[in-house]
Parts: C-alpha cells; sequence; structure tokens
C-alpha cells in the first residue's frame, strides 16, 4: 500500500496527462483555491477535513481540546468513522451506517448532532466527510475533522481518501505511553485486554512508517510532542495555528473553559477534566524493568528509522534495537490482535442489530465492575482457608475418574461440573479452572485406552478442549454469579 501511494503521489501532471485514479500530488503539494460548495470552504493550500492523530495515550484528548477552543476549529472527537476495514468500505456505505455508528459508540449523540434515536437533520450526510461538514457547520468552524487514536495506522488511507487534507500527528515515549494505558487499565477494561503491549508496537510501528511515507509525498503535515505540548503548550498552539493558516486564538490555552462533551466519561479522562495543563504523575513502578527496556528497543529502532524526525524521547545509546525474533513476535502476535478488532468492528457494521444489543447488553452485564473487592490471598492462603472444600473436591473428581475407568463408555460429564462448580463458588473461578482441566483430560484419556480411534493425538486434543471449554464456561458464569451476590452482600453491610 505505501508504495502504491507513494507511486501515485510521486506522478506529475504531464501536458494533457491526467491521473486516472485521483490527483493525489496536486492536492498534497500545490497551493490551490478550492472549495466544497459551503461557508466551511477551503483557505488557499488547505483542504478539509483535518486529522489529529496519535497512537492510545500519548496525548490526543489534550490536543483535541486545546485546538476545539478555537472558534473556527470543529474537530470530532472518535466518532472513528474510518476505523473500519478498507475493503468493506464500499457495501459499509450503502447500508445505515450512521445508525450503526451511532450504536457503536454514540458519536452522533455524543456530538448533540442527533437527540433519541432520530436521525432527523443527517438525511443528507452520505459519508464521513459529509459528518464533518455537518459538525462544523453547526459551529461555524472554517476547519473540521476528526481526532482519533485509532488512524494511527490509517494515515496512508486518509491520504489518498482526501488529498491535501492536513495531519497533525502528536507522538510520545512509547514507555510513558504504556505506562499510561497500564494506569487506564485500572479502571477501563479496553485498557487491560491481552497484547495491549503488542498492540502498541504495532500501532507505533505503523504510524512512524506511514508518517515518512505521507512526509516524501509531500503531504501537509504538523509534528507535535506530548511533552512540548504541556511545558510550552503557547507555542505549540501558535505553530499549529500557523499550520492551519487561522489567526492564534488565546482561547486555546484555557482548557477549563473547553466543551468536553463529546469525551467519553472514564477514568483516564479525569484528569483531562482537572483543566490544568500538567502531567499526570505516574509511578514508575507501573511497569516492570524487563517491559522498560523492551520499549526502550523498539524506541531506538523507530529512532532510526524517521531519523528521529518523529521522535519524543531521544534514543539511549547502550541500549540496542530489538532481535529479529523479537520484531517478529510482537509483529505476527500485534497483527493478529488488530485483525480480530477489525474483525469485530465490521461485525458491529453487518450482523442484525437484534443480534448486536443482546451481545452488548450480556456483555455489559458480565464484564460489569462490582464494588466488592476480594481479598488476595496466596495459593497457600487459600488452600489452608478452603482446605476442606478443595479436599472434598478432588475426591469427588477421583471418585468420578475411577467410576469413568470402569465404565469408559457412559458419560458422567455433567457430574464432573460438581466439583468445579463448588470450588469456584467457595473459592474463586481459578480453583474451578485447575478442576475443570482436570475432568476435562479424564474422560477422554480412559477412552483413548479403550478405544483405539479415540487415542489419535489431534481426536484426544480436541476432546479435551471441547469439554474444557463447557466447563470453563460454566466456571465463568458462577463466578459472575458469586462476585455479584458477594457485592450485593456488602452494600447491605
Amino acid at each position: 500500500m505505501l508504495g502504491s501511494f507513494t507511486s501515485v503521489v510521486a506522478k506529475k501532471a504531464g501536458a494533457g496527462e491526467k491521473n486516472v485514479d485521483m490527483n493525489i500530488s496536486e492536492g498534497l503539494i500545490k497551493s490551490e483555491i478550492e472549495g466544497d460548495g459551503s461557508e466551511t470552504g477551503v483557505r488557499r493550500g488547505l483542504k478539509n477535513p483535518v486529522f489529529v492523530v496519535g497512537v492510545l495515550r500519548s496525548g490526543t484528548s489534550l490536543l483535541y481540546s486545546l485546538l476545539n477552543q478555537h472558534p473556527q476549529m470543529a474537530f470530532m472527537y472518535e466518532c472513528d468513522a474510518w476505523n473500519f476495514p478498507e475493503l468493506l468500505s464500499g457495501a459499509r456505505f450503502k447500508r445505515n451506517w450512521l445508525q450503526r455508528l451511532e450504536f457503536y459508540n454514540q458519536a452522533l449523540s455524543r456530538h448533540r448532532l442527533i437527540y433519541g434515536n432520530s436521525l432527523r437533520g443527517l438525511e443528507d450526510v452520505r459519508t464521513p466527510e459529509d459528518l464533518y461538514r455537518a459538525f462544523g457547520r453547526g459551529k461555524d468552524a472554517v476547519l473540521w475533522g476528526e481526532k482519533s487514536p485509532f488512524y494511527c495506522s490509517r494515515l496512508v488511507q486518509l491520504a489518498q481518501r482526501h488529498p491535501g487534507s492536513p495531519f497533525i500527528l502528536i507522538w510520545r515515549d512509547p514507555v510513558e505511553i504504556y505506562r499510561s494505558v497500564r494506569v487506564a487499565g485500572r479502571s477501563t477494561r479496553f485498557f487491560r485486554r491481552p497484547g495491549m503491549l503488542s498492540r502498541l508496537i504495532v500501532y507505533e510501528e505503523k504510524m512512524n512508517e506511514q508518517a515518512a511515507a505521507l512526509e516524501k509525498a509531500g503531504a501537509r503535515v504538523h509534528h507535535v510532542t506530548y511533552a512540548n505540548l504541556i511545558d510550552n503548550t503557547s507555542e505549540v498552539c501558535q505553530k499549529i495555528c500557523e499550520f492551519l493558516q487561522v489567526p492564534f486564538d488565546p482561547r486555546m490555552l484555557n482548557l477549563g473553559e473547553a466543551d468536553l462533551s463529546a469525551v467519553y466519561y472514564a477514568a483516564q479522562h479525569n484528569h483531562l477534566r482537572g483543566g490544568v495543563i500538567q502531567r499526570r504523575k505516574i509511578s514508575d513502578e507501573v511497569l516492570d524493568a524487563k517491559t522498560i527496556g523492551k520499549l526502550e528497543r523498539f524506541r531506538n529502532r523507530w529512532n532510526r528509522l524517521n531519523g528521529a524526525r518523529f521522535s519524543a524521547a531521544k534514543s539511549i545509546g547502550h541500549t540496542r534495537e530489538p532481535s529479529l525474533l523479537e520484531r517478529a513476535y510482537h509483529q505476527m502476535t500485534g497483527s493478529l490482535l488488530c485483525a480480530w478488532d477489525e474483525t469485530k468492528r465490521a461485525l458491529f457494521e453487518f450482523l442484525p442489530m437484534t443480534w448486536l444489543s443482546t451481545y452488548r447488553e450480556t456483555a455489559r452485564w458480565f464484564f460489569s465492575e462490582q464494588r466488592f473487592s476480594e481479598p488476595k490471598l496466596s495459593w497457600r492462603e487459600q488452600i489452608a482457608e478452603h482446605w476442606m472444600t478443595i479436599l472434598v473436591s478432588f475426591l469427588l473428581l477421583v471418585t468420578l475418574g475411577t467410576l469413568d475407568f470402569f465404565n469408559p463408555h457412559l458419560t458422567f460429564l455433567p457430574f464432573y461440573m460438581v466439583p468445579c462448580a463448588f470450588l469456584t463458588l467457595m473459592i474463586n473461578w481459578r480453583w474451578g479452572s485447575v478442576a475443570a482441566l482436570i475432568a476435562a483430560a479424564i474422560g477422554p484419556a480412559v477412552l483413548s485406552k479403550t478405544d483405539m480411534p479415540f487415542a489419535h493425538p489431534g481426536v484426544l486434543v480436541w476432546n479435551i478442549g471441547m469439554r474444557f471449554v463447557l466447563l470453563h464456561f460454566m466456571i465463568l458464569l458462577l463466578d459472575r454469579f458469586r462476585r455479584e451476590a458477594a457485592s450485593s452482600k456488602s452494600e447491605k453491610l
């Protein structure tokens, strides 16, 4: 994709020659006077929409809040209209994409574009650019667009779709970013998903690669570092205004007056809502030395690749770059996780709305935070406190295993649920999972000794895995009931 983008941009329109795809180079490099037929037209050398992009937890929300204080700027906050598999975009915009965008992240209601479930007033919106324009018109803004951290891997895609659009990219030390991610994960499930480190590395890798491609193509790109934004806010805002060709407005420096109605109400934004431009104090102990060393190695790599043009922190001389194996591992893991994220996003666009509503309500109930906080005990302490429960449960497993041995063709799976459920309800899901793993293995192992077809390793692993999935699903549900009951009990006390 990068190669094709660069080659298209590199072409110059010759005499009598036209670019049959899209004249990206003309839109990116030349200063033209263009209009879009509205009061929010394009200024000389600029073309809407404007994109404000940075990796997760890199300071994009702070930058968005300051920019939107300017009376001539109106940027949407993470409506993520383009955070979608490019291959399916054509089919998507032929459907009820606005309604589904609202269901997905409440983008329309957060920006006060709709009230209730009615799309009244947005009948003429056919594309994300129409949506940006409608939002900008409400503020009589000259410049409109969107801020989103998820566009860090879609810079080339956005430049191809919107040749001439300006990009404001914010950079932050990856060690600080991941430290902030870990802190945010304490209160927000999104940030404590498995593989966040690999996701971050893939995002940073793609953003560095694609930012370099944009600059090579002559795109209008302005770089900001989080540290400079905090320490030299006035200077940074003035340079952004100069880049966007609008006069500087002192209101941009008053975070306390910023309209944050479109920003999600979550703990990670409490510092932003405090209205003071300053660093949030985070303990260095949030990350261990091994993780810090890994991120420093990747930082050295990114600084070398981009000539330190986009770096938010200097390379550490004594720290080497990541090995080929380390890079391959995180690239593969992060890419798979990002592909899974894209698959889920596509499902939100094409599955029946009734299915999605049921899924969301079930997930909200299952993953809802409980006020009850369990005491953290070591395995030894748990055994000392619940030894009778553990003993009875594993004796029951031994009894069931014996019955299975003498009657291999009879299934005892429902009875295996009893010790798993007992351990889950009396202690926690971890003990139930241990029992489930043992229970899942007994039956197939016994059957493999009596019937040779069941002794095949593939068949044996499959049967054990399927039994474990069934038992573990029951365990997770029971553990959710246990936590909810404990929470209700603690509230009564």
